[in-house]
């Protein structure tokens, strides 16, 4: 049964997918349209919808009668998701306060602990995977289906940005710890010692050179 184009478009975004997060694929490489083409048996339209997908989700440029090719992240552009991921991930812990359940908790728990293993099992790609699902279950226990959406679209950069850009920090033990923390902070409503601790934590990650963070976003929190 020959498929239609909405069905071999999704399956070539998973494709590509595929190849930029196992790093087949790494930053600024040419996508070879007739290459896929050939694998899948298509015509182009399919494959050109599903990168119309790819570059909507920022992991991709196209640039019209030329080529596409994957996407690159400039310092600046990392350091402004960081600091929109401390702004969304603030609101998620207010109202993930509000709303979580202890079996969320425990849930989040097992995502944070699960990353720490990984990291003693030196799996660099089940750690970054369980670091932005932990922010993403966060996310999701805010019962905001328009925070969630946003973090949703958000975390794939961070997972690009996670596979192909070293961000050296001076104890990972430590930083991967601190999931721990932010949810025992919840858990005994300690909200703001949750959220001073969230910024830090993502501080240090993406190396934002902010004065003040902790007024700065607390402040701005408090000024919405």
């Amino acid at each position: 049964m020959k498929k239609n184009i909405s069905s071999l478009s999704e399956e070539v975004y998973q494709h590509l997918l595929d190849q930029i997060f196992s790093n087949q694929l790494k930053p600024n490489e040419k996508i070879a349209e007739s290459k896929i083409a050939a694998e899948f048996n298509t015509s182009r339209t399919p494959i050109r919808e599903a990168m119309r997908k790819l570059q909507s989700q920022g992991l991709i440029n196209i640039y019209p009668n030329r080529h596409a090719e994957v996407a690159s992240f400039t310092t600046k552009e990392i350091q402004d998701i960081g600091t929109l991921r401390i702004s969304l991930d603030l609101l998620s812990i207010k109202l993930a306060a509000l709303y979580g359940s202890r079996a969320d908790f425990i849930y989040l728990q097992d995502l944070a602990n699960q990353c720490l293993q990984a990291f003693y099992n030196n799996n660099g790609y089940l750690r970054r995977k369980l670091d932005t699902d932990f922010h993403m279950e966060l996310c999701r226990i805010s019962q905001n289906e328009l925070l969630y959406q946003m973090q949703k679209d958000l975390s794939l950069k961070i997972q690009f940005i996670l596979l192909h850009y070293e961000f050296p920090i001076e104890n990972e033990e430590e930083h991967l710890k601190q999931h721990l923390t932010i949810i025992d902070c919840i858990m005994n409503n300690e909200i703001d010692k949750a959220k001073k601790i969230s910024i830090q934590h993502l501080m240090e990650f993406y190396h934002l050179d902010i004065k003040d963070p902790e007024e700065f976003f607390m402040k701005q929190e408090n000024d919405f």
